[in-house]
């Protein structure tokens, strides 16, 4: 087990706090006289439209996560725009590059935040989600070096954009036919 530092753990919670309040926030006015509803009324979604989930697979949760303007549909502008700015929250140290600990964190952060709003309390499926975020940095992290680069982020983001743009028209959206996820193998590992 590790210890965290105190002013590691303020700097972290003060990153992920201000990546809670940029993502939950709505898009600026377009001008100075138009009217705008409250900063709280641009956090919820729209009706019909999915709550913002730290995570998950399939278009419901990909949908949530990066559609910023909440019309139902994610362009790569948007997805990239919402990635870049959860990288640089949780660079909490300025290096340019993730560690574990900040990839994680960052990820606990809008987990916190989820069960937050859903009024629960941290569970095993919570403990069980934390610990396959240490799982996913081993992978995502290509050069396995402990520095998880824009680079290797922008990757990622590549494969995962596409992986969900099905009909190939640059835009992810509830027309995108989804693939089934892989079968699973009776101890629960992906069958090959």
């Amino acid at each position: 087990m590790f210890l965290i530092r105190p002013t590691a753990l303020l700097c972290t919670a003060a990153a992920a706090t201000a990546l809670l309040t940029a993502c939950a926030t709505g898009p600026a006015p377009s001008s100075p006289g138009s009217s705008s509803s409250s900063s709280s009324a641009a956090a919820a979604p729209l009706a019909g439209q999915p709550a913002r989930p730290a995570g998950g697979h399939g278009i419901d949760a990909f949908l949530g996560s990066f559609d910023a303007d909440r019309d139902g549909r994610v362009t790569r502008a948007e997805y990239d725009a919402i990635r870049a700015q959860r990288f640089r929250a949780a660079d909490t140290n300025g290096d340019g590059v993730l560690s574990e600990d900040e990839y994680v964190a960052e990820y606990e952060a809008r987990l916190k935040q989820q069960y937050f709003d859903d009024g629960r309390q941290p569970d095993a499926a919570y403990a069980s989600q934390i610990k396959q975020a240490h799982v996913r940095y081993r992978i995502v992290n290509r050069a396995r070096d402990g520095r998880y680069t824009p680079e290797e982020d922008r990757a990622v983001a590549s494969r995962t954009f596409k992986g969900m743009d099905t009909n190939g028209d640059g835009v992810v959206s509830a027309a995108d036919p989804q693939r089934p996820p892989p079968p699973r193998a009776a101890d629960g590992q992906a069958a090959d």
